[in-house]
């Protein structure tokens, strides 16, 4: 009988790992069995948002604080896209290996015509291509190809986080044109 009562309170409540260690304080788990049942994190392809001419060295991320709500807490935690408030800087421990995306790149040729489409999937990835291009005009490199960036995101005052940067990659010639959709606008209707 008490483990049907567990398995009801389990599927009426959903608890998180915390919130059965807590309701049963006589569980003691060693260390190493409790970091076996932590989910593993994916990599992300798409939140460096840094070129390698530029910022040699360097990983710049685009990241977001998630919050959540279980029944008894709320929570939080990093996930790809942009942190509330002023980009942080600092390094991340990660137990990741390197992801690869060989297939997301610039063209070889610099002259090359570009389309950058990020439908609300956000505009981190497209940042180290304006920036791979400037780099390329900074550099006394010869005539770019047009670059139009197209994304959309919720909303310009608190989504459209690079805006400053991608006037000024327009205003030098990196970004031929940048085309926006929000979909959360005040005023707005979708």
């Amino acid at each position: 009988q008490d483990a049907r009562l567990y398995e009801d309170w389990k599927w009426f409540r959903c608890p998180t790992l915390l919130e059965v260690l807590e309701e049963f304080p006589s569980v003691r788990l060693p260390a190493a069995l409790l970091l076996t049942q932590l989910p593993l994190l994916q990599p992300r392809y798409y939140s460096i948002s840094s070129a390698p001419g530029p910022s040699p060295g360097e990983i710049h991320l685009t990241v977001a604080v998630v919050t959540y709500h279980s029944e008894s807490e709320r929570g939080g935690g990093w996930v790809g896209g942009r942190a509330a408030g002023a980009p942080g800087e600092g390094l991340l421990p990660s137990a990741l290996p390197p992801a690869r995306a060989p297939s997301f790149r610039l063209p070889p040729a610099p002259e090359a015509p570009c389309v950058l489409v990020g439908p609300g999937t956000g505009v981190a990835p497209f940042r180290s291509f304006w920036q791979q291009r400037l780099h390329h005009l900074r550099a006394g490199g010869g005539p770019l190809g047009s670059m139009v960036l197209v994304f959309g995101c919720r909303s310009s005052a608190l989504d459209h986080i690079y805006r400053q940067e991608m006037q000024e990659a327009q205003e030098q010639g990196a970004l031929s044109q940048v085309l926006t959709a929000f979909s959360r606008e005040p005023g707005t209707p979708k």
